[in-house]
């Protein structure tokens, strides 16, 4: 990448130049509420280091050749870093800060979402620059458009087209930024942050899929971003837990639909490249089916029978689309599986928001 201006060691690259204005604009998000001002400098800290960090950890072959390669791990403009990487330094700075300052650790989460999902918008745009971000080749003309696909390689008369993935992630936290400042005004406390993870996590088990760059891997096949956005949705659901306190029936019945569709994306990963694994798709889907259906009925008993029936006749229906179609044709067929299963994980998670309506906690707008 070809740096926009040098200062010793230091480069100045427009992939870090958009990181530092996402993180600008996040700051001027945040910084409009008092109590969280004192926090801005361990989030933003914190959220740099750990982010710099996971991705060394995971991107270790890339420094074999160095001739002192700890030295890495400190300096953060040499190299990249993980979304949930920096989440993860973020919620901890927040936390210290917190800490310190004795401040509500879950309210100031609250306050910083708008600004995380700003900074993650631009840091999107961003890997137009850094090379990274593009799906596989877009050989269909029709599909040779942005913001669908973006050209990656020009050579004489061929143009090189490929799927604009980054602009995709970059308009879903867009998205995101605008719901959070514009619904949730007065919301229960913790309220932002459950609905930013949540619906993070869920956009990136997405989108990452169709991804074809030098995105991070764990054992050289498994999506890191993928793994983590599950684990931060799971962290989601227990803070619904832990706060909200709804029956202990939806806490079970929500708790299998999030395993068990986190199972049929797992199982559309594998069948995308190993199609012998059909099986493990079509049972996970059943599963799902079932006990999200169960989820609907116990906590909505009137109003719930409905929904229920819909998700659980949409699973089969893509089970026998599935099951009668050919493999060539089947890839969309995957992609809708991911996206039904992870409009599971959302019941799950919404159900588990509503929880006891007593003591409500109500945050400042």
């Amino acid at each position: 990448m070809t740096p926009v201006a040098e200062a010793g060691p230091f480069q100045i690259t427009p992939y870090s130049l958009l990181i530092f204005l996402g993180a600008l604009l996040g700051t001027a998000l945040c910084i409009r509420k008092k109590e969280v001002r004192p926090l801005l400098p361990w989030v933003i800290g914190f959220a740099l280091i750990l982010g710099h960090i996971c991705w060394c950890l995971l991107a270790l072959d890339t420094y074999a050749g160095e001739e002192e390669p700890g030295l890495i791990y400190l300096m953060p403009w040499k190299g990249g870093y993980t979304l949930y990487g920096a989440l993860a330094g973020g919620m901890l700075g927040a936390w210290i800060g917190a800490r310190i300052n004795k401040t509500d650790f879950a309210a100031a989460l609250d306050a910083l979402t708008p600004g995380a999902a700003a900074a993650i918008c631009l840091g999107r745009l961003g890997e137009y620059f850094s090379g990274q971000g593009f799906g596989s080749i877009a050989e269909n003309e029709g599909h040779q458009f942005f913001p669908l696909a973006y050209v990656t390689a020009r050579e004489e008369d061929y143009l090189e087209w490929a799927y604009a993935v980054w602009f995709w992630e970059a308009c879903a936290a867009l998205i995101i930024l605008a719901v959070l400042l514009a619904a949730f005004s007065g919301a229960r406390r913790g309220s932002r942050t459950v609905f930013f993870l949540t619906a993070l996590g869920l956009s990136q088990i997405w989108l990452e899929q169709f991804r074809a760059d030098d995105y991070l891997r764990i054992n050289e096949f498994v999506r890191f971003t993928q793994i983590a956005a599950l684990i931060f949705l799971l962290g989601a659901w227990v803070f619904l837990i832990r706060d909200r306190k709804p029956k202990k029936a939806a806490v079970l019945w929500s708790l299998l639909t999030l395993i068990a569709a986190a199972g049929v994306v797992i199982a559309a990963e594998f069948v995308f490249d190993k199609p012998q694994h059909t099986l493990w798709l079509y049972i996970m889907t059943g599963v799902t089916a079932a006990v999200a259906a169960g989820l609907l009925i116990r906590t909505e008993p009137g109003t719930g029978r409905l929904p229920a029936a819909l998700f659980a006749m949409t699973g089969l229906l893509l089970f026998l689309l599935h099951a009668l179609g050919e493999w060539e044709t089947d890839r969309l067929l995957l992609y809708a599986f991911m996206g039904w299963a992870l409009t599971g994980m959302a019941i799950a998670v919404a159900r588990c928001a509503a929880g006891e309506q007593t003591a409500v906690e109500r945050i400042p707008g």
